[in-house]
């Protein structure tokens, strides 16, 4: 019969239940007695990617019961430009987005799942904002187990879908929040089942198989409800056990959202609020059931709690898909906003090995991706003309404005333009100027008035992609052209 921890109080109990909680205090609770076995490192060689390649290590669970969909086995990736941005040498991204539902839970998945089919269980439920209920109906589905998924409020469309299309009866909690008890035949599921955690150590075992049975110098890791994190340090300890590294272990960085407050004790860094730090629920997680748990780890590591704000999270969003080619939702990509910082601050050298684990796609999340689309056509207008270290503004849309209703010469621009405002021609030969300069307009005639020869101007097609982006972010109410910029 498993052994099991409490992590709030510490007593330690036996339980066969699938969907344990400590007997004294009603805290989560943890498998304290995970399989101790001494194995040689081919072992794992010749055994095929995933997860169950670890079985030795894992909950046992019969071949013949276990429910997979491929899961784990993901790649373990060089960050050369990303590092390069960041002035790391030595940066590495374990991307879990390639798992099945596009999300490291997964992993856990397939383990409680897989015990749920093996004890007879007819159906399981949860609460979820999202990942969770996607990787839960997935696996029910593949293991023929019907799955009852309470949304939260917040749950974003993409992830209600993938529940949809699993076959997941969906349900909206009236007046509270709390997953129905287990009953005959079914399994009440949330983030803090220590079966789920079991699956999420392979995590780390993938890292550290992959570089050779060695550690990395530094983790990156975003707390969540704390339980992936600390199950890193476990597994750490676990490979050491079991005689596979000898390695110092990796220093543990968590990240956060700052001004998190959550209603399960402190999250592993507090900060001041910030107003715009609310939308991403997978980082901001509500119930961070092992907040001691990951605080442990990162001090027993020597590592160190990092916070960042949605608005550095969403700029690492793109930072990562344009150098690397990975799209992670937010709460993934803060790994990546905090390690400018991390660097900054002297906590991780140079030359360290650094690993970031990516731990879901951005293609779960619409809202990332809406908002990514308004953060990617601001920060386009403002590299479109940052070779001339100048903004567009007012004057210069208004320029390409005109020039697209038909040809002009620059005389008859200013004539145009000096109504309700104080400018001289030469303002706006400079400005055709600088626009010629970055390929926006060109000259694409001569016309002759009162006996002069006049060069007039026109959009080219970079010019017009400009000229319907700033249109399009005019009426998105953003930051950029013809709004707040200087001239």
């Amino acid at each position: 019969m498993p052994i099991l921890r409490c992590v709030g109080c510490g007593h330690v109990q036996e339980s066969s239940l699938l969907d344990p909680v400590c007997e004294r205090c009603s805290s989560a609770v943890v498998l304290a007695d995970s399989q101790r076995v001494r194995v040689e490192a081919e072992r794992f060689e010749e055994i095929p990617l995933g997860v169950w390649r670890y079985s030795l290590l894992l909950p046992v669970v019969s071949a013949g019961t276990r429910v997979t969909l491929g899961e784990g086995g993901t790649p373990l990736l060089p960050a050369r430009r990303l590092g390069a941005e960041l002035g790391l040498e030595n940066l590495l991204l374990k991307d879990e987005s390639r798992n099945p539902t596009g999300s490291f839970i997964d992993r856990g998945a397939t383990v409680l799942v897989s015990l749920a089919k093996s004890r007879g269980v007819k159906e399981c439920t949860c609460v979820t904002t999202g990942n969770l209920g996607a990787s839960l109906a997935a696996y029910c589905a593949k293991a023929g187990i019907a799955a009852r998924v309470r949304i939260h409020p917040s749950t974003d469309r993409g992830k209600l879908y993938q529940m949809i299309a699993y076959g997941a009866e969906i349900e909206v909690p009236q007046g509270g929040s709390q997953p129905a008890p287990s009953g005959s035949g079914s399994l009440s599921v949330t983030a803090a089942n220590p079966f789920l955690l079991e699956g999420e150590k392979t995590t780390c075992f993938e890292i550290v198989q992959e570089l050779g049975w060695k550690t990395p110098d530094v983790v990156v890791v975003p707390v969540g409800t704390g339980g992936h994190l600390s199950m890193f340090w476990k597994a750490v300890a676990q490979l050491r056990e079991a005689g596979l590294t000898r390695s110092p272990a990796p220093r543990l960085f968590g990240v956060q959202l700052k001004g998190s407050v959550h209603r399960r004790g402190a999250p592993v860094q507090r900060s001041g609020a910030d107003g715009q730090d609310h939308p991403y629920t997978e980082l901001e997680d509500s119930e961070p059931f092992f907040a001691k748990e990951a605080s442990r780890a990162v001090e027993d590591s020597r590592g160190a709690r990092l916070v960042t704000t949605a608005a550095e999270t969403l700029a690492a969003t793109g930072l990562l898909a344009r150098t690397e080619g990975i799209f992670a939702e937010p709460a993934s990509a803060s790994v990546i906003a905090s390690l400018r910082d991390a660097v900054g601050a002297g906590l991780v050298h140079r030359d360290d090995v650094v690993v970031c684990v990516i731990t879901g796609s951005g293609l779960k999340d619409t809202r990332a991706i809406s908002r990514l689309m308004k953060e990617v056509r601001r920060v386009s207008v403002r590299e479109d003309t940052s070779a001339a270290r100048m903004q567009f503004g007012q004057t210069k849309i208004a320029l390409l404005e005109l020039l697209a209703a038909r040809p002009r010469y620059g005389y008859e621009l200013w004539l145009e333009l000096r109504r309700g405002r104080s400018m001289t021609t030469a303002s706006v030969y400079q400005h055709l100027s600088e626009l010629e300069r970055l390929g926006i307009v060109r000259k694409s005639g001569v016309v002759t008035r009162k006996g002069r020869e006049r060069i007039l101007y026109e959009p080219t097609r970079k010019g017009a992609d400009i000229l319907k982006l700033a249109g399009k972010i005019e009426r998105a109410g953003l930051p950029g052209a013809g709004r707040s910029h200087a001239a």
